[in-house]
């Protein structure tokens, strides 16, 4: 890439611009990335199932928001596996982490992962070989551990494995794990393959051929070691190198192959162990049946301490060079290897080696060695034994999965991880075992033990990326100065995360607030863990206007007709508590108010309410209707009957003395009326309310009325009226019988108006009325029929 960059930039030189822009495109899709694999390791190659397919898991990390990320196998060289589809690893992104599984057919793959967001590629990234195949546990002694410089060969092919490392006097039970190798001629096969590639470099090429998938080797063999040595070390016991006399430390040599299987080959699952011991037993003088039993209960305790029925391959190996001209050869530890074979019980036949390379140079150990190929020999004898039967039949131990940590904030700037479920030890890349650790910062990753022993690695979490990375935004609905007493509404629109916090603690997504402050909050992600800060706000509150005072145009009793005029010492605009909004009011409808006002200023404050002021305005008295109720007599009429009413006649548009509802006419004239209501106010103020004028009412009296008028005749209740149209005076009215008999006398001092005479006391009958003075008399008939 740096060398493409160096070649157009130097094209720009001579050239023009076009050349820039590609080295800017290729800058900005190397800065694209956002995803890193933490796992699977390059080169790693896992254990496929008796249906040519595994399913492995990958884990890493991404940053910035991604929706989903995917991921597919894609064949290195064509026919050397199956390219995918894209598949998704994980669409619940969080924490920064992830962890999901990748099914494909036996071969040898670039991995390939990318983050999507809205279905836009936004992140990328890959490890560069990774493969589905085989993976075999070599184990026993020296010609299984081999030796540098006997001629070995290394793999041609590109798809056999090793992982490059190597601790002779024991293996500690959590080894480095790193990048696995290519299986070259000078490499260590983990954790104790001293001899180089040996013939499993050779052997590997043999089976990535025919087998057409990637190879890997691990290998605990120790050379010099007895079956004894293996079997007492699988149940703790000291046991002791039978040539070199030393006692092994750490359980050696059986928990190479402990730890091997629980830890390595856990993560990656392996085939069979190949098992290749049996020289030194004709030195240490093991018999037959001791070989046998040992050997099965080896074979036990390795299925009991990874928790799988774990297939094994047992050559038959026992030479030792030659004694006297004769093949040093152990016929009875032959028959003990044979007795453990079982095929049923996923014990298989390997490789008899006793017959390969006769003599030995060395007398035990097999060497490449002019047109003498005793290692390529080896090589191609356990390739004959681990035929397609061989496969087909043994069960294979699968990988396990890579346990995704559990994140959760615990503070706002504080992270916890945990295991998603409780296993027997833990120990954490920074050297804790308890069952949780927290941080603010830094990688962290596990190593998990469960109850059978096996290891299982987890996700790597970097504790700044479980925080998520978008920046809420807060806006305000309203402007953010307000008036005290009130407030305004801050919300944020985002939609990324469930819960907020706010500087005021409150946890909404939307706040209300009254005070002036500076306000801002964080969004907080499905484990709690807090967003970026916000944007700060900074909101005033404005101070309201005075209360104001209502004053009045009138006094607060008035009659209808007398408009009041209520005005307010506002600022810019008065609120009255009638809806409306001017400096002033009128009242002028009859009612009983009770106002109030508030003032509102230039910035729309409103002051608090102020007094109210009373104010009645008392309704005008009905507009009376004038009607004739005698010959000479006219009555203000009205509906509704009220007291303390007085009556303002006008005849001919002059205003009368008389203030009854009863009016005598006697000449043709034009008469009106208003009523009038008196009402005592306060102390000693009146107020005297008046009715609307009359309509007109023309009069023509009746000019051949002489006599007194006397009604009704009969009379229902006793009661009758006297009119005349001259206003006689001193008037005797006296009543008697038919017979002329004198039964009652009154006087009427002047007829000016009608006058209504009781004479209710009088049985129903027939009487003479006789109405007299100095100057008039008048006699006339009358009856009362009383109802």
């Amino acid at each position: 890439f740096l060398l493409l960059i160096f070649h157009l930039t130097s094209n720009f030189l001579t050239m023009r611009s076009p050349s820039i822009i590609v080295i800017l495109l290729l800058i900005n899709f190397c800065s694209f990335s956002q995803i890193t694999i933490n796992l699977p390791l390059s080169r790693s190659v896992f254990q496929r199932d008796n249906k040519n397919t595994s399913t492995f898991y990958v884990s890493g990390n991404y940053e910035n928001d991604l929706d989903k990320i995917e991921a597919r196998l894609v064949a290195i060289k064509q026919g050397e596996g199956t390219t995918t589809d894209w598949t998704v690893l994980s669409d619940k992104l969080e924490a920064g982490s992830f962890t999901g599984t990748v099914k494909g057919l036996g071969g040898w793959y670039e991995l390939q992962v990318r983050g999507l967001k809205n279905n836009i590629i936004t992140a990328t990234a890959s490890v560069d070989k990774v493969g589905i195949g085989e993976v075999f546990l070599i184990a026993g002694q020296s010609n299984a551990e081999g030796r540098r410089f006997y001629g070995e060969k290394p793999s041609t092919d590109d798809r056999v494995n090793c992982f490059d490392y190597q601790k002779t006097d024991y293996l500690d039970e959590i080894p480095p794990f790193r990048k696995f190798s290519h299986l070259e001629t000078t490499s260590t096969i983990a954790p104790r393959g001293e001899g180089g590639s040996w013939c499993w470099g050779e052997l590997g090429d043999l089976m990535a051929k025919r087998l057409n998938v990637p190879i890997m080797f691990f290998n605990v063999a120790y050379g010099g070691t007895t079956i004894e040595n293996w079997y007492s070390s699988s149940i703790g016991l000291p046991t002791k190198h039978f040539s070199l006399q030393f006692t092994f430390p750490n359980d050696v040599p059986y928990s190479y192959m402990r730890i091997t299987l629980q830890y390595y080959l856990s993560q990656l699952g392996v085939r069979a162990v190949l098992w290749c011991q049996g020289e030194a037993e004709m030195d240490f003088k093991t018999n037959e049946d001791y070989y046998s039993v040992a050997l099965k209960r080896l074979i036990d305790k390795s299925r009991l301490d990874c928790g799988k029925k774990l297939s094994w391959v047992i050559a038959r190996t026992t030479y030792t060079g030659l004694l006297n001209n004769i093949t040093a050869s152990s016929a009875a530890i032959i028959r003990a290897q044979n007795k453990v074979i079982n095929p049923v019980d996923n014990i298989y036949e390997g490789p008899f080696t006793d017959s390969i390379q006769i003599p030995r140079p060395d007398g035990v150990h097999f060497q490449n060695l002019f047109n003498n190929e005793g290692i390529s020999d080896l090589a191609k004898a356990w390739d004959q034994k681990l035929t397609n039967s061989f496969f087909n039949s043994s069960t294979p131990f699968l990988p396990s999965p890579i346990l995704a940590l559990k994140a959760t904030c615990s503070a706002l700037d504080k992270v916890t991880l945990s295991l998603p479920t409780s296993y027997s030890f833990q120990r954490w890349s920074n050297f804790a075992t308890s069952s949780t650790i927290s941080g603010v910062s830094g990688q962290y990753n596990c190593i998990a033990r469960d109850n059978t022993g096996n290891y299982f690695f987890t996700s790597t979490n970097d504790i700044k990326k479980v925080f998520p990375t978008k920046t809420p935004t807060i806006i305000p609905k309203t402007s953010l100065s307000f008036c005290d007493g009130t407030g305004i509404d801050l919300l944020t629109e985002n939609t990324d995360y469930s819960s907020f916090i706010w500087n005021t603690g409150e946890i909404q997504k939307q706040i209300t607030v009254k005070s002036a402050n500076r306000y801002r909050m964080r969004g907080i992600s499905s484990i709690g863990c807090a967003s970026p800060e916000s944007n700060s706000l900074f909101t005033t509150v404005l101070a309201l206007p005075p209360k104001p005072n209502i004053y009045a145009s009138t006094t607060n009793t008035v009659c209808e007709g007398t408009p009041v005029t209520l005005a307010a010492t506002g600022i810019n605009e008065n609120l009255w508590s009638t809806n409306e909004n001017t400096t002033a009011i009128t009242l002028n409808k009859a009612g009983d108010y009770n106002i109030t006002v508030r003032a509102k200023d230039f910035n729309g404050c409103v002051s608090v309410v102020s007094d109210a002021i009373k104010i009645s305005i008392i309704p005008r008295p009905e507009v009376p209707e004038i009607t004739q109720i005698g010959a000479f007599t006219l009555q203000a009429k009205q509906n509704t009957l009220l007291n303390n009413l007085s009556y303002e006649w006008k005849k001919d548009g002059i205003l009368s003395s008389n203030k009854t509802a009863i009016i005598k006419a006697t000449r043709p004239s034009f008469f009106t009326v208003t009523a009038i209501q008196n009402f005592s106010v306060t102390g000693s103020v009146s107020l005297s309310c008046r009715s609307n004028i009359s309509g007109a009412f023309s009069f023509i009296p009746d000019l051949s009325i002489k006599d007194v008028i006397i009604y009704p005749i009969p009379s229902t209740d006793g009661l009758i009226n006297l009119e005349s149209q001259e206003d006689l005076s001193d008037l005797a009215l006296i009543v008697y019988s038919l017979q002329g008999k004198y039964i009652y006398s009154t006087s009427i001092s002047a007829l000016t108006e009608r006058r209504v005479v009781d004479l209710s006391f009088l049985s129903d009958g027939s009487y003479i009325i006789k109405l007299k003075n100095n100057t008039f008399e008048q006699t006339k008939h009358i009856w009362i029929e009383k109802k």
